[in-house]
């Protein structure tokens, strides 16, 4: 019978004993990222018959089990990733708009100033005072046009920067994955018992790896893969799959997966989470776009500038005027007539052409591939089935057979120069019919180009086409922050709800370690009394 007791006595103290340890492990991890809550799991052991009669045998430990739950961990993990994608596309919206929205380094007061000029030679046509104005007018439109061409194209540099960078911490926590698959297999292979602390240490790498990028987990026998994007396999099991970037044609990052050798391409809209979600969508929805439209702008006022200055005369009266601004359309060869441009809804393509009039139509070849096409005036330009942007008319002079010309699109916004500098070759006046150096009408037809709607299929001058780009990136930074702050009350909730379940309270484990430390100092006792009845019954026998 004092073994009996000995033997319960001894189970308690085991039991209390791993209480204690659990508990203090618990107290030491209450800082440890994604560590999760452990606790004992006790049961009665197989009672003893003796006399008819079942009498307990004391306690045994049947697992350390992590406290969790799934759901709660996948919606920290869901609206963290989010959280991640927002606050990367609200900090690269944000500087976007208030570079294009500021007076100070928009394009507004430039285009403002350039066309409040023209009218100042209009109004004095003969005047050096305006003349100059002007001058330096179309200097100071060039240069901020620049400059925020160079404010984009530092944007982008800098999205690709941050693609290369956090592709490179995708793939080291890949890796890690892949290796605690491994480790957790072979503890759990040794133990038959979860590896609650490996698993909670595989759990925060791929916690980690979701705020750099939108992943889906799969859980089997033990090992986890997973997938980002829209499906992509990252980790399969023990083997982890490599992110990489290539440079595409326009200098930008895009995204492939070495799948057993074989890359994958992986679109920007494949991925939706994470850090990497952000800089792709910010990049294709805000800098990009206002990128391509600033430079859309630059060639249409570049194209008409120069078209309506060559129709008029400089000061001498007897020279045509010749282009303000960097050349759009430049003759070729022995050319002597001109072709204009006409620009429609669509986007125009950062490329250059070459253009050849037959007598009937106008044969385009896009220059960096090749690709041609024959069109008729006034017909929208469609290479490869995609809407070039712009239609082609004849100019005056009017063109001949073949005669061919260049356009020059690609980065006008950063070729952009005033070509003039002398104010007599300003071309104040009307060609036809020559009225002297008083004469303001092709000043004039300068000034009428500020509320001309070239754009858009004629729907948008250059102001309002400036506005919209403005207005557009304005609205989805806007909408950037406030799903930031939405997203943000999103995680401290989920996190809250969490921790209820996973999280040490000290106060909690400060409980425990009183009550175990009763449980021991009480089977302690208990061994002691069992060992006084040993003892005396031993005296008995001798």
């Amino acid at each position: 019978m004092a073994s009996g007791i000995l033997g319960v006595a001894l189970s308690g103290l085991n039991a209390a004993q791993a209480g204690i340890r659990t508990t203090q492990h618990n107290i030491a991890n209450v800082n440890t990222p994604g560590y999760r809550r452990q606790e004992v799991g006790y049961a009665a052991q197989q009672p003893d018959l003796r006399t008819g009669m079942y009498y307990g045998s004391g306690v045994s430990v049947e697992a350390v089990r992590s406290l969790y739950s799934r759901f709660l961990d996948n919606e920290v993990a869901l609206n963290t990733s989010q959280l991640a994608r927002h606050q990367t596309y609200a900090g690269y919206a944000g500087q976007i708009d208030r570079l294009l929205g500021d007076a100070a380094t928009g394009l507004s007061t430039a285009l403002d100033g350039f066309f409040a000029a023209t009218n100042e030679v209009a109004n004095d046509p003969v005047g050096n005072a305006p003349r100059q104005a002007l001058l330096s007018a179309a200097a100071t439109l060039a240069h901020r046009v620049n400059t925020l061409d160079d404010r984009l194209r530092a944007q982008l540099d800098a999205t690709n920067r941050e693609l290369v960078d956090a592709v490179g911490q995708i793939n080291v926590l890949a890796e890690r994955i892949a290796a605690s698959n491994a480790d957790i297999a072979r503890a759990e292979a040794l133990s038959g018992r979860s590896a609650n602390d490996l698993r909670d240490r595989r759990d925060q790498l791929i916690a980690e790896l979701g705020q750099l990028v939108d992943v889906t987990r799969i859980e089997q026998d033990g090992d986890v893969s997973v997938f980002i994007g829209s499906g992509q396999p990252l980790v399969l099991g023990v083997v982890a799959n490599a992110l990489a970037t290539t440079l595409d044609a326009d200098g930008l990052r895009q995204l492939e997966l070495n799948v057993g050798g074989t890359l994958v391409s992986i679109g920007s809209g494949l991925i939706s989470g994470g850090r990497l979600g952000g800089l792709l969508a910010v990049r294709e929805q805000v800098v990009l776009p206002a990128f391509h439209d600033l430079n859309r702008i630059a060639v249409a006022i570049g194209a008409e500038v120069n078209r309506v200055h060559r129709a008029g005369l400089q000061l001498d009266g007897a020279t045509p005027g010749g282009d303000v601004f960097t050349g759009v359309v430049e003759r070729t060869g022995a050319t002597s007539g001109w072709i204009r441009l006409e620009f429609s809804a669509s986007a125009l393509p950062n490329r250059d052409y070459a253009v050849t009039y037959n007598g009937a139509d106008y044969t385009v070849t896009r220059l960096m591939d090749g690709a041609s096409v024959n069109v008729a005036a006034g017909a929208e330009v469609v290479l490869a089935g995609v809407a070039q942007g712009f239609r082609i008319q004849a100019g005056t002079p009017a063109p001949a057979v073949g005669e061919t010309w260049n356009l020059n699109l690609q980065d006008y916004a950063r070729t952009l120069r005033a070509l003039l500098d002398d104010t007599r070759a300003i071309a104040a006046a009307a060609a036809t019919p020559p009225t002297g150096p008083g004469d303001n009408r092709n000043a004039l037809a300068l000034a009428a180009l500020q509320q001309q709607r070239m754009l858009d299929d004629g729907g948008s001058g250059y102001a309002a086409a400036y506005n919209r780009i403005v207005a557009r990136t304005a609205a989805l930074a806007a909408q950037a922050d406030a799903g930031q702050s939405a997203l943000g009350t999103l995680v401290t909730a989920a996190t809250e709800a969490r921790q209820s379940v996973s999280g040490v309270n000290l106060d909690e484990e400060a409980v425990n370690l009183i009550r175990f430390q009763q449980a021991y100092q009480a089977s302690a006792r208990a061994m002691q009394i069992a060992a006084s009845l040993f003892d005396e019954v031993l005296g008995i026998v001798r």
